[in-house]
C-alpha cells in the first residue's frame, strides 16, 4: 500500500476508482464525473516527474479482478489502442519490426502490455509515454494525443492492477503461460506449405543412405567443394545455413546427381545394386507386312493425291504397276515408317532393269538416308525379289530405293530401273508380348522405393519406363540412360523435402513409413535404414518407441550437436563449439534446459561435464568465450541484445528517428523513463553493465583498465528492469523463470521437427501449451519435449 500523501493525480485516480464497483458495486469501469465530451479542453492529468504514478491502492474495491480489468480494457483503451489515427497499431502492428507489437485481439493485447510491463505504475509505462511533453517520446508518434478520457482510464487501470497484484501475489506476468493464449484462435487460418526443404547434412545423409556414396572424388571432398551452392555451413568461408532452396542449390544437385547415378548406374551400387541395365527396354511384337505400291508414287514437285506414299525424284509410271526410274533418281517414302521396336526387319525391293551398257543398273536401298544394301538388276523381262536383312531401332525412319547410274547410248539402247514395290515385314524374332518393358517398368518401381521410399504410380512408371526409352534413343547407352531417370528422381520433390509431399495421397503403412523417413531425417539427419521400416510395418516396434530409439541413438547426438552449432552460430573452433556441446548435453543427459543460462559446469569435446572456475557462478553458456566473442558490451550494448534476441527472442528494431539520436546517447539517458531508447535500453544497458566483469573476448577481470574495481550490478539504472541483481547471475537466474526463455528455448526444438518457429500465437497456442505443461511436468526435460513434438498430431498430420 502506498503512505505518501495524496497528489493532485492520485486523487483523480482514487474519483476514478471510486466508480469501479458503480452504485451495484459490480467491478465494472464507470467513466461519469471524468473529463470527457462535455469538457473539450480538459487539463493533461499529471504524472510525476520520472514517470511514476502514486496509486491509492485502499481505494480500489475488492471486487476487482484480472478478469474484469479485461474487460474494461476492451471496452475503455483497446479501442484507441487500434485506431488508425492516432492509435498504436499503425507504428506497433504485428507485421511491424517493433519490438512491442499490437494485434486485433483486445485480450491478446491486455496480457501482452501486462506482461510487457507497461501498465504498472512506474517509469516508462505506456501512461507515461502518452502523457509526456517531450515529443520524441511521446506515444503515438506524430499523431493527436490521446484524450483526458482515454488517458484517465489507462491510469485507472493501471492502479487496479496494481491492487489485484498486490492483494493476490503470484507469478510474475512474464513468468506465466500467457492468459490470453489459453482462448481459441479466432484468426485467419494459416494456408501456408509446412514442409521444410532438405538442408545441407540432410542432403549428405540421404546421398549417403541411398546411394552409399560420401561424393569424394580423387581425395576430394566434392560436398565441401559445393558447400555454398548447398547452402551448408563449413565454419570456414560459410558460416550461416541457407533456410530455402535457391537457384544456386539447384546448380549444386545438377552436379551432384550426375557423378552419383552415373557412379551407381555404373557399378551397380546403391539403388542400382542387383539391377541388370543391359537387358532390352523394348520388346517384340508380331511381326507385320507393310507394301508402298510404287505405281502411286507421285513426282516430287507435282500435286500431290491424297494418300501418296511414295515421292519420286525423277521417272514416270511404268505401265500399270510400277515407276520406271530412267534417270538416276530415289523413290522415298512420304512419311517415315513408324518400326514397332528395336530388332530385324526383311526388306523386299521388286524390280526389273533396262539393259545397255556395260554395266547393271545399281539399286540401293537406305534407311534415313544412310545405304544399307545395293544391288546389280540383271533380269530385264519380269520384276524380280531382291531381299535384304536388316537390323532397325525401333520408331520412325524413312525409306528409300535409288537408281544410280542411269547410261544411254542415243538410237540403241537406255539403262533404266523399274520398282514395282517395297516390302516391310517384321520383326523377324520371335514376338515377347510386354515381357521387356514390364521388367524395365519394375526396375522403375525399384529406383523409386529405394529413393523415395514409396512405390511409383502406374503414371510414374511409365513416365519412368519412357523416359528411359527416349534417352536410349539419343545415345546408345544403356547405363546413362537408367543414370537420367536416377537424376530425375533426385529433383523430385519426394527427394528434396524432409517430409515426401506425396504423403498426402497414401493411408495405412504407406504414409506411416514416409512420416517416419521425415522423423529420421529431422532426428538423425539420414533417412531410416531398411530394419527401421521392417521394425515399424511388422509392428515389431511403435511409432512412441521408434522415437524413442532414435532419441537414444549416437547419431541424434551428433545430428543436434550439428543443428546446435548452427543454432549458436558456432566458427567452428573449440570455444565457439563450447555452447552447442553444453545444449547437446543437456538433451541428451536429460537435464533441465534452465542450466543452459544456469549451469555452473561446461562440456567437454567427449561431451563431458566438467568443472569451470568459480568465478563463473551459474552464468552458462553466457559466459562462455566461444558467445561472448564477436558480440561488444558497452557501449555497443551488442552482447545484451544478442542475450535477449537468441535467449528471450527479443527483436530490436532501430527506427530512423531513434538512430539519428545515437551518436548523442549516452548510458545514463539511455535509461531516461522519458528517452525514446528506455523502451529498449530498460533492458540492454543494465545488462550491459551485469556483464563487465567480461571483456569483449571473454576473460574474466575485477577492475577495468584503471584499475579502478569494476561495478557489475544492475545499478538500479531502470525500475523496470527485470533481472536485477549482480553480474550474471543474477540475469541468467532470473531469466530461466520468464516465458520468453521458456517459449524461446521450446522454439528451438519445435524448429527442429518442424523447420521453423511456431506459430504459438495463432493456430499453433494448444501445442504450445502442451509443451509448456510437458516441459514443466518433466523438469525441463528436452527429451520429453521432443518426444511430444514428435507424436504430436500437428506432427503426424492428423
Amino acid at each position: 500500500m502506498s503512505a505518501t500523501p495524496s497528489r493532485p493525480w492520485s486523487l483523480a485516480v482514487a474519483v476514478l476508482a471510486s466508480f469501479v464497483a458503480g452504485c451495484l458495486g459490480e467491478a465494472a469501469l464507470d467513466m461519469q464525473g471524468l473529463p470527457g465530451p462535455g469538457n473539450p479542453n480538459p487539463q493533461p492529468p499529471p504524472v510525476q516527474q520520472d514517470g511514476t504514478l502514486d496509486c491509492d491502492l485502499d481505494r480500489v474495491p475488492a471486487g476487482v479482478t484480472l478478469a474484469s480489468i479485461a474487460s474494461d480494457f476492451e471496452r475503455e483503451v483497446h479501442p484507441a489502442l487500434v485506431r488508425e489515427v492516432s492509435g498504436c497499431i499503425s507504428c506497433h502492428a504485428t507485421t511491424s519490426g517493433r519490438l512491442f507489437k499490437v494485434g486485433l485481439n483486445s485480450v491478446e493485447n491486455f496480457y501482452a502490455i501486462r506482461a510487457a510491463g507497461y501498465l504498472t505504475p512506474a517509469s516508462g509505462s505506456m501512461l507515461s509515454r502518452l502523457v509526456t511533453t517531450d515529443e520524441s517520446a511521446r506515444m503515438p508518434r506524430g499523431e493527436p494525443a490521446w484524450n483526458a478520457r482515454e488517458i484517465a482510464a489507462v491510469a485507472a487501470l493501471t492502479c487496479q492492477l496494481k491492487a489485484v497484484e498486490t492483494r493476490q501475489p503470484s507469478s510474475r506476468p512474464d513468468e506465466e503461460f500467457p492468459p490470453a493464449l489459453l482462448e481459441p484462435y479466432r484468426g485467419p487460418s494459416v494456408a501456408t506449405y509446412d514442409n521444410p526443404f532438405l538442408g545441407f547434412e540432410q542432403l549428405k545423409g540421404k546421398v549417403k543412405a541411398v546411394f552409399n556414396d560420401d561424393w569424394v572424388r580423387g581425395g576430394v571432398d566434392r560436398f565441401a567443394q559445393n558447400v555454398g551452392l548447398l547452402g551448408g555451413v563449413d565454419y570456414k568461408d560459410h558460416f550461416v545455413e541457407a533456410r530455402v532452396a535457391t537457384a544456386d542449390f539447384f546448380l549444386g544437385l545438377d552436379d551432384l546427381s550426375r557423378d552419383v547415378c552415373l557412379t551407381a548406374a555404373t557399378h551397380k551400387t546403391g539403388p542400382f545394386t542387383g539391377l541388370d541395365l543391359a537387358q532390352p527396354l523394348t520388346d517384340i511384337p508380331a511381326p507385320t507386312t507393310k507394301t508402298y505400291e510404287m505405281e502411286a508414287a507421285a513426282r516430287d514437285g507435282t500435286t500431290l493425291p491424297a494418300g501418296t506414299q511414295i515421292l519420286a525424284s525423277t521417272g514416270g509410271k511404268s505401265g500399270s504397276t510400277g515407276w520406271n526410274l530412267y534417270t538416276t533418281g530415289t523413290l522415298t517414302t512420304l512419311q517415315p515408317y513408324v518400326f514397332p521396336a528395336s530388332a530385324t526387319y526383311r526388306f523386299t525391293v521388286k524390280a526389273k532393269g533396262d539393259l545397255c551398257g556395260p554395266d547393271l543398273p545399281n539399286m540401293q536401298l537406305k534407311v534415313d538416308g544412310v545405304l544399307v544394301k545395293e544391288w546389280s538388276v540383271a533380269n530385264n523381262t519380269a520384276y524380280a525379289d531382291f531381299v535384304h536383312t536388316q537390323a532397325v531401332a525401333g520408331g520412325d525412319h524413312l525409306l528409300t530405293v535409288g537408281f544410280t547410274n542411269d547410261y544411254g547410248e542415243t538410237g540403241v539402247c537406255d539403262r533404266n530401273l523399274h520398282v514395282d514395290a517395297l516390302v516391310v515385314y517384321g520383326p523377324t524374332e520371335a514376338a515377347t508380348g510386354t515381357q521387356r518393358a514390364d521388367a524395365a517398368k519394375a526396375k522403375v518401381d525399384t529406383l523409386y522405393r529405394r529413393m523415395l521410399y514409396r512405390a511409383s504410380s502406374p503414371e510414374e512408371r511409365a513416365n519412368g519406363y519412357a523416359l528411359v526409352t527416349d534417352l536410349l534413343g539419343i545415345e546408345a547407352n544403356a547405363t546413362k540412360a537408367w543414370s537420367g531417370l536416377c537424376e530425375g528422381l533426385m529433383r523430385a520433390p519426394d527427394f528434396l523435402f524432409t517430409l515426401p509431399p506425396s504423403y498426402e495421397r497414401f493411408t495405412g503403412k504407406e504414409r506411416e513409413r514416409l512420416l517416419l523417413v521425415k522423423l529420421a531425417m529431422d532426428l538423425l539427419g539420414r533417412p531410416p535404414s531398411a530394419q527401421d521400416f521392417t521394425a515399424l510395418e511388422d509392428g515389431q516396434k511403435s511409432w512412441e518407441a521408434m522415437v524413442d530409439g532414435y532419441l537414444a541413438s549416437a547419431d541424434f547426438r551428433a545430428n543436434y550437436f550439428k543443428r546446435m552449432r548452427v543454432r549458436t552460430e558456432s566458427e567452428g573452433t573449440p570455444d565457439t563449439d563450447e555452447p552447442a556441446r553444453l545444449w547437446t548435453f543437456l538433451v541428451e543427459q536429460e537435464r533441465p534446459f534452465g542450466e543452459l543460462l544456469t549451469g555452473d559446469y561446461s562440456v567437454d569435446g567427449s561431451f563431458q561435464q566438467v568443472t569451470r572456475p568459480p568465478q563463473h557462478g551459474k552464468t552458462g553458456v553466457l559466459t562462455m568465450k566461444g558467445f561472448i566473442k564477436n558480440k561488444p558490451g558497452l557501449p555497443h550494448y551488442n552482447y545484451a541484445a544478442r542475450v535477449m534476441t537468441d535467449f528471450m527472442g527479443t527483436l530490436y528494431e532501430v527506427p530512423a528517428e531513434v538512430f539519428d539520436m545515437r551518436g548523442a546517447a549516452t548510458a545514463s539517458s539511455t535509461v531516461d523513463p522519458s528517452s525514446i531508447c528506455y523502451s529498449c535500453h530498460q533492458t540492454l544497458t543494465p545488462l550491459a553493465h551485469q556483464r563487465l566483469r567480461w571483456d569483449d573476448e571473454g576473460n574474466y577481470r575485477t577492475q577495468d583498465e584503471q584499475g579502478v574495481t569494476l561495478d557489475d550490478t544492475d545499478r538500479n539504472l531502470a525500475a523496470t528492469y527485470a533481472f536485477k541483481g549482480q553480474g550474471m547471475e543474477a540475469f541468467a537466474t532470473q531469466a530461466v523463470k520468464k516465458e520468453a526463455f521458456v517459449r524461446r528455448t521450446l522454439n528451438a526444438q519445435f524448429a527442429l521437427l518442424f523447420g521453423r518457429e511456431m506459430r504459438h500465437e495463432q493456430d499453433e497456442r494448444a501445442i504450445y501449451k502442451r509443451l509448456w505443461d510437458v516441459s514443466h511436468e518433466h523438469d525441463g526435460n528436452l527429451k520429453a519435449v521432443l518426444k511430444t513434438l514428435a507424436t504430436s498430431p500437428e506432427y503426424l498430420r492428423q
